[in-house]
């Protein structure tokens, strides 16, 4: 596993680094949004995106049957508004960046583990509820076995 994460790391620091460049306030994250489907279609997983409004879901199936995990992390920065002693605009002072790159490397990583795995991971973002991840897992639904 962590010969397959050195193997990412570059391109990680410069997604998290273009991420960065690009903050969205909550309920904005158009952007950010795409480039998180575009990393977890890349890296073979089932991807629905505009769930909750904005959030992005990737579904990872592991090469035979067992738990489900899932790993949440928000995409939006902070507002102006909210910045300690105000601020110019819109900036990713919280880490939110960085949860979701190290959500894009782990899925990565366990995509090119697949045929070792079992269960499914999930992978989600800002305004995806676990609820409504672990109904959907206990159901069975088309989301997770399409």
């Amino acid at each position: 596993m962590d010969a397959e994460a050195a193997r990412l790391e570059r391109g990680l620091i410069a997604l998290r680094r273009d991420l960065h460049r690009h903050p969205e306030a909550p309920g904005q994250e158009r952007r950010t949004a795409g480039v998180v489907a575009r990393e977890l279609r890349a890296a073979g997983l089932y991807v629905a995106t505009g769930v909750g409004g904005l959030g992005v879901v990737g579904v990872l199936r592991g090469a035979r049957p067992g738990r489900t995990v899932a790993y949440r992390a928000d995409m939006d920065a902070v507002p102006a508004r909210d910045i300690i002693g105000g601020g110019p605009s819109v900036a990713h002072l919280c880490g939110h960046d960085v949860h979701t790159v190290i959500a894009l490397g782990v899925a990565r990583v366990l995509s090119r583990l697949r045929r070792r795995l079992d269960g499914t991971a999930v992978f989600n973002g800002v305004r995806v509820m676990a609820g409504w991840i672990a109904e959907r897992t206990r159901r069975r639904s088309e989301f997770l076995h399409p």
